[in-house]
């Protein structure tokens, strides 16, 4: 359901590997020839035959497959000092593409390292599904909904470019150009310039975002994003981080950007409702409550473990949310009133809908949830087993039946460095704080600084708290 008076996140599907959303970047800007094979695209197949698409494994197998890519690799200058090239190395470089392995789902999905290593899966493949979500386009909304010029998905196909032509990775890139991927590639390949698809472009943004969000310069997940993913494509940061790292560093913006994403907008509907429904309270307060969580996203605090559950307050949050969202995008469906500020929206509600807004909001159609739960849900726990753990997770399951906010060591240096300017810019325990509160996370000092000092990034403090200084070891002191 499309409205011209709020921000329309596309619905989503939970992608069973994180890679799958910087491959959906990648293919938005990269078109597939018309007379590719019509199958979804998948690193690792874990299944021998596909249950309702057809999927084809990129990664080179046994017998015709390994020997080209064997021929391939030779031919861009990949062997021993020998001059050979066994098949034990063709196999470890193959293995060593692979990215997060989660526990469900059809396959593995490469790292998507450099260009070809991002188009090795796409959205069909990864999720197994005919019509997957369009991630494109709900992850350059987001962009656009921080403020973000030109798309997420041109910024990463930019790094990606550079990294492509990295003397090891560019020989990579070229045997899988011409071996697994040979039939999804443009003919002119490798493409010189980022051509986004239609269908990944932006959805319209309303008319009040640029006036009440950007020009005010407020903090959301959505700014929280545009900062972060800007800073990561930025020169300074790619070429201080190998391929590799850029990758997972990437990913993990991604995954947080679209779990945060959605809390925010059930919150924001919540406190819509509610605000319409109480006439007493002044519409501007109530448009800045709604756009400004007063609470954290994820409410966490120490406890037994159950009471250190946060799925249960989450899935809540989600539900009333999306209820509330359908509730009034349904009453407003035909209206054309010209609304300039978020204010202007809310009047309108109370003065021309509010009966109507209050049966449906008693009546809580709140089908559709469950997809909506299990993305967020899955953007931020950890995806894997104990013997591969998953080190950009937020959250973490704990005996199977709770979900716990426990960070993966690399999440808070990721979140660290996407709060500095640069990797030798002075960097600061309030500047920290200061983006995810954006984000939405809204962190008490002690357990922010807990995790910092767990991860080994605290140098000291002149004046404690707010000023303790991180030290991120990149290109810094």
């Amino acid at each position: 359901m499309s409205s011209i008076y709020f921000p329309e996140l596309k619905r989503p599907q939970y992608p069973s590997s994180p890679e799958i959303l910087l491959s959906a970047l990648a293919w938005s800007v990269v078109e597939r020839p018309s007379s590719a094979p019509d199958a979804g695209l998948i690193y690792v197949r874990k299944e021998s035959k596909a249950k309702r698409v057809q999927i084809r494994q990129t990664k080179p197998r046994d017998g015709d497959e390994l020997a080209s890519f064997t021929a391939a690799l030779l031919k861009a200058g990949v062997r021993t000092k020998d001059g050979e090239l066994p098949s034990l190395v063709v196999d470890a470089i193959a293995d060593s593409l692979v990215g997060v392995r989660p526990d469900k789902g059809v396959g593995y999905t490469s790292s998507a390292i450099g260009l070809c290593g991002a188009l090795l899966q796409d959205p069909i493949g990864g999720l197994g599904a005919a019509n997957p979500p369009n991630f494109a386009s709900l992850l350059n909304t987001m962009y656009a909904l921080g403020g973000g010029r030109g798309s997420a998905a041109e910024r990463w196909f930019d790094v990606a470019s550079h990294y492509a032509g990295d003397p090891v990775l560019s020989r990579i890139e070229e045997a899988l150009a011409s071996t697994s991927l040979s039939e999804y590639l443009p003919q002119a390949w490798p493409q010189a310039k980022a051509v986004l698809a239609d269908g990944a472009k932006s959805t319209t943004l309303p008319d009040w975002w640029t006036a009440d969000v950007l020009n005010q310069q407020l903090g959301t997940p959505f700014s929280w994003f545009r900062d972060s993913w800007d800073r990561l494509c930025s020169e300074q940061w790619y070429t201080a981080l190998s391929p590799r790292k850029w990758s997972a560093w990437a990913v993990c913006v991604l995954r947080n950007a679209l779990g945060f994403a959605f809390l925010w907008e059930a919150n924001f509907f919540a406190e819509l409702a509610r605000g319409v429904r109480d006439g007493s309270r002044d519409a501007a307060n109530v448009a800045r409550l709604s756009l400004l969580p007063s609470r954290p996203l994820i409410p966490y605090q120490k406890g037994s473990i159950a009471q250190m559950d946060v799925m249960p307050s989450m899935r809540q949050s989600l539900i009333h949310g999306s209820t509330c969202r359908k509730a009034i995008e349904a009453v407003l469906k035909d209206e054309k009133a010209d609304c300039k500020q978020l204010a202007d929206v809310i009047t309108l509600l109370r003065t021309k809908y509010s009966k109507e807004l209050k049966e449906r909001l008693e009546a809580g159609d709140d089908s559709g949830t469950t997809n909506l739960v299990e993305t967020v849900r899955y953007s931020l726990i950890a995806r894997t087993g104990s013997d591969v753990p998953d080190h950009y997770a937020f959250l973490r399951r704990v005996n199977r039946n709770f979900t716990h906010v426990s960070p993966g060591p690399e999440w808070i240096v990721v979140m660290a460095a996407m709060s500095s300017s640069s990797p030798g810019s002075e960097l600061r325990l309030g500047d920290v704080q200061r983006q995810l509160d954006a984000l939405g996370l809204k962190p008490r000092i002690d357990f922010l600084l807990s995790e910092l000092e767990r991860a080994g990034l605290c140098a000291g403090a002149a004046d404690g708290d707010e000023g303790i200084e991180i030290n991120l070891g990149i290109g810094g002191k």
